[in-house]
């Protein structure tokens, strides 16, 4: 694993209250399964297809929130040039809309554990991170019905090592986005990742 990798490991650690992380350490999993006590059943699941780098010389502590509202999510985040990057974003192309001003944020970053969002049905999307330094850190995502049961968890791991909590907006269409900051070789970035969420 690259040394960015492993700084982006322990500023994770630092930033989100995980003391006690160790070279050795792997990261406690919190998937839906664990966090929720889910079982296996039939559940209509949302599905990702699309996923590309929004943001480059991203800032790791200052995190990642998402917002929908209307037909558009919104993302805040920082980057070395700018600690209060704000943006609309059409999350069917991954495109960010200019001239528009972003949703307001309703929710903080800092909260720990798995990331989620309640679609119309009552199902919820939820995605967290996971990992160790040896293997990398890595995002992944679950639908859950409204019982608690999670079906087979999606792995949006791009090029490098995820770090921190990511963010997760779905608008009441069915469009949604999972961002999370990942590192690698040339420092952290912004992935943002298309998910597809069939409603009623």
């Amino acid at each position: 694993m690259n040394r960015l990798a492993v700084s982006a490991l322990l500023v994770s650690c630092l930033s989100f209250g995980a003391l006690g992380c160790s070279t050795t350490a792997s990261v406690p999993t919190r998937s839906p399964a664990v966090a929720f006590g889910a079982g296996a059943s039939d559940i209509q699941a949302c599905t990702a297809d699309g996923t590309q780098v929004l943001a480059t010389h991203v800032v790791p502590k200052a995190g990642v929130t998402a917002v929908a509202e209307g037909a558009r999510i919104g993302l805040r985040f920082a980057t070395t040039g700018n600690p209060r990057v704000a943006v609309a974003l059409d999350p069917g192309t991954l495109q960010i809309l200019a001239g528009e001003t972003p949703p307001v944020e309703t929710a903080s970053s800092g909260s720990r554990g798995p990331a989620q969002t309640e679609l119309p049905d009552h199902r919820r999307l939820v995605a967290w991170t996971e990992g160790s330094i040896e293997t990398g850190m890595r995002v992944r995502a679950s639908t859950l019905s409204p019982d608690g049961s999670a079906d087979a968890s999606l792995d949006l791991r791009v090029e490098g090592s995820a770090v921190g909590q990511p963010a997760v907006a779905v608008t009441h269409a069915g469009n949604g986005v999972i961002a999370f900051i990942e590192s690698n070789d040339d420092g952290f970035q912004l992935v943002v990742t298309h998910v597809t969420c069939a409603t009623p």
